[in-house]
């Protein structure tokens, strides 16, 4: 091999921290701008590399690099950083490739017969997880996996920033990358991509305030000058633009002292809640049967601003959760928010799943909610004040097909949730929250069980964990007693109260319809007996896979596009010249001068 090559790197590792190099490659023409490329290599503990985005091949980079650590594992971070990845696997067979979430099922992908060992999103695999901390973030078309390391607060990018020194730039780069808005001092996502960004929803957003709440030291990214001072101000900067708008009065520690509980916190909507309250300085207890993954997620709530305690809990032991409660108490003194957020299911005709597994569901799904509120009843009587929020679903309002213990729990938990509202009237401090979701993008499909043979599938209309998350913010500082998450589910309570036999029909032949067409699947009963280590994710994917914007980001451009269409219609209504109705005098006269039929 000829390291004078152009196809080879003329890369070399600079040193960063113990642990942390980077390699700074030749550019590459992006629509004829010049864009300087970047390789992160990070050492683990045990003296394997991860290679972050790898440049481009020479025989001399792998034989720096191999002075350092042993080369381990090859990381694709985004949809658009894999090109020279190839050549990496020829010359190290024995690496992993790591992949972020979508990579693997696009076209240029398998025509260049890359092989990709595992997908990434926002749970840091294993091997990794001591050290680093991923964070993941999923638009239509784009994602990316960005990479914090712990030991060195160093946090890692890849397009995400940009910041191009325009002074090395010719005339018409300088202009482009000024347009683009990738140049220092405070470059961001180039425009193109700030607008698929956008389109991601809250998910997005919280994305990128889990980043800041961070604090990093240091921000190394792919193109450009990374932040090597200043690193945690300079980052909110670049990310202003995406970063949500806070309310007049409240700060990034506003919930700071408030205490909570939250079930099913290891996954899904529960792991949203939980990142969502840590970031608000609240102190968390977190509860699921996965205790390994809880207290992973604690370590993540700490880092972010949060205090966190990891409980291992089953909610359908009322022993266990009157411990879970006992056990906050003597860590935080006390409780302020209790949310029930467990929840499974059985899909598919209700006489080809066992029995067990209905009652399991209605175990998981009602008694357990139960069993929270029993537990924390005291404690709020107690000091006069508290808020129990018990995650419902559209299912409580109007009944899903092939799921009748899941609908026979969801609509025994709004009775539940009315009846102990309305029995705790004489506490005004004291509040009993409904929420209600549409279809959430979770790992749901994975913890609940499939008897139905057929492959499941959520559709198109789905909102985010992260939406829910922000209702139980919403609700702790303002309690109502019901929230609909998503036009959908208040739809749903819409249809069925009004027409509830054609809303049955309608559901029902919907879903016949949609099973008998769907592809046959294995049968299974998920982690409803046993806990499964799947699924630990906020997502469960549906949204990547798809590349569909989530279901509130389309319903704000429907909106949008709606005031739009009035707005024309009104100028265009006002700029039409006005119609004559009068007659003319000729004619007035012409018709007062017609002689009168005879009688």
């Amino acid at each position: 091999m000829n390291n004078s090559d152009p196809a080879f790197s003329l890369a070399r590792i600079t040193r960063v921290t113990d642990d942390i190099w980077v390699a700074d490659d030749k550019p590459i023409s992006t629509a004829g701008l010049p864009l300087p490329v970047r390789m992160t290599v990070i050492r683990l503990s045990n003296g394997d590399l991860v290679l972050h985005s790898p440049v481009r091949y020479s025989p001399a980079l792998r034989t720096e690099l191999e002075r350092v650590g042993s080369i381990k594992y090859l990381l694709a971070p985004n949809v658009a950083h894999w090109m020279f990845l190839p050549d990496w696997q020829t010359q190290c067979p024995r690496a992993l490739t790591f992949a972020v979430r979508g990579l693997a099922g696009r076209k240029q992908v398998r025509q260049a017969g890359l092989h990709i060992d595992r997908e990434l999103g926002d749970i840091t695999p294993q091997e990794w997880a001591g050290e680093l901390q991923a964070v993941f973030i999923n638009a239509p078309m784009f994602s990316e996996v960005e990479l914090f390391d712990k030991r060195s607060r160093t946090l890692i990018l890849t397009d995400l920033v940009q910041n191009l020194d325009a002074d090395h730039l010719s005339g018409p780069a300088q202009a482009a990358a000024s347009l683009l808005g990738i140049a220092k001092p405070d470059g961001k996502a180039p425009i193109y991509l700030r607008l698929l960004l956008h389109l991601g929803g809250r998910a997005v957003q919280a994305a990128a305030e889990r980043l800041v709440s961070l604090g990093p030291e240091r921000v190394i990214f792919a193109h450009g000058d990374w932040f090597d001072s200043d690193a945690a101000e300079r980052l909110r900067r670049s990310l202003r633009w995406l970063l949500p708008s806070r309310t007049p009065g409240l700060t990034s520690q506003s919930m700071s002292g408030t205490r909570v509980v939250i079930t099913g916190a290891s996954s899904g909507i529960g792991r949203a809640a939980a990142l969502a309250f840590a970031r608000q300085g609240a102190s968390l207890a977190l509860a699921a049967r996965r205790g390994e993954i809880l207290t992973n997620l604690a370590a993540e709530c700490e880092a972010v601003g949060g205090r966190a305690l990891a409980v291992p809990t089953d909610v359908t032991d009322p022993d266990a959760v009157q411990r879970l409660a006992m056990q906050t108490e003597a860590a935080f003194g006390g409780i302020d928010v209790w949310i029930n957020n467990a929840g499974t299911g059985v899909f598919g005709a209700y006489q080809n799943a066992d029995l067990a597994l209905h009652r399991r569901t209605i175990e998981v799904n009602l008694l357990g909610t139960m069993h929270g509120a029993f537990a924390v009843l005291p404690f709020f009587l107690r000091q006069k004040r508290g808020i129990l929020i018990n995650n419902i679903s559209l299912g409580g309002w109007a009944p899903t097909p092939f799921a009748a213990a899941y609908t026979a729990s969801k609509f025994g938990l709004r009775g539940f949730t009315a009846s102990l509202r309305q029995e705790l009237g004489g506490y005004p401090h004291i509040h009993v929250c409904g929420v209600f979701p549409a279809m959430v993008d979770t790992p749901g499909f994975v913890h609940g069980a499939n008897m139905s043979g057929k492959k499941l599938d959520p559709g198109p209309l789905l909102y985010q964990s992260e939406d829910v998350a922000q209702t139980f913010l919403n609700l702790v500082r303002k309690p109502r007693n019901e929230v609909a998450v998503g036009w959908p589910a208040r739809a749903g309570q819409l249809a069925f109260a009004l027409a509830p036999k054609w809303t049955e029909d309608t559901l029902g032949t919907a879903f016949r319809f949609l099973l008998s067409r769907a592809r046959r699947a294995p049968v299974t009963e998920g982690s409803i007996i046993d806990a499964s280590p799947l699924g630990v994710s906020v997502d469960g994917g549906w949204l990547a896979r798809k590349q569909l914007p989530p279901a509130g980001a389309i319903g704000k451009g429907l909106a949008v596009l709606g005031i739009a269409a009035c707005l024309v219609l009104i100028a265009s209504a006002a700029a039409r010249p006005p119609r004559r109705h009068m007659k003319t005098r000729g004619q007035s006269h012409r018709r007062s001068h017609r002689p009168a039929h005879p009688t």
